[in-house]
């Protein structure tokens, strides 16, 4: 489109040369052609200049843009790898909360476990002593099959030995007899035949 211009401008001075060639003024109009052909040549190379600015703009506009997109590009990973992190994150704490609540019941439940150990044990010890003690008193029944009377005054030495024949009363003051005497005693009523 300006290269029509420009011919049709060209083609204009042409016809006027030639009608100003033919009367007087042809050096004012040579002059006047000479400066429009400088004008014309400036012309173009102003085009020319503005078309290759125009080409710089353009591929300095691409390059800008994709800039501009490998950026955003960038931005919206590194958002979503902020916002995963926060969800870890976040995740992270509630687990850490219910680990938390967690280990703070399972350290109640082991205090209470060994209470209840300890507690066992006590009554354990106690019992060990307990049955210790029946088992013994079953092991001499027994053996001597007398059943004491335990309600009786402390020098006293009461109960019934049940014999092979017979149920015997045992009835002895421990004060008056010496130890020896009451142990002998006390083994002439058990039965020697197996």
């Amino acid at each position: 489109m300006p290269n029509e211009k420009m011919q049709e401008m060209e083609e204009v001075s042409k016809e006027l040369l030639k009608v100003l060639a033919a009367g007087g003024a042809g050096n004012l109009l040579k002059r006047s052609l000479d400066k429009q052909e400088k004008m014309f040549d400036k012309l173009l190379d102003t085009q020319l200049t503005t078309q290759q600015l125009v080409k710089d703009l353009m591929a300095a506009e691409e390059k800008v843009a994709q800039k501009l997109l490998a950026g955003e590009e960038e931005l919206q990973s590194r958002l979503q790898k902020v916002q995963a992190m926060e969800e870890a994150l976040q995740r992270a704490s509630v687990d850490d909360a219910s680990l938390r609540a967690d280990t703070s019941a399972l350290r109640r439940e082991l205090e209470e476990m060994r209470a209840e150990l300890r507690r066992l044990e006590e009554v354990e010890d106690d019992g060990d002593a307990v049955s210790s003690a029946v088992y013994v008193a079953q092991l001499y029944y027994k053996i001597s099959r007398i059943d004491w009377d335990y309600e009786c005054k402390h020098s006293q030495i009461k109960g019934i030995h049940h014999g092979p024949a017979i149920a015997q009363p045992i009835n002895l003051d421990g004060s008056q007899h010496s130890k020896c005497f009451v142990s002998d005693y006390l083994w002439s009523l058990v039965d020697t035949a197996w």
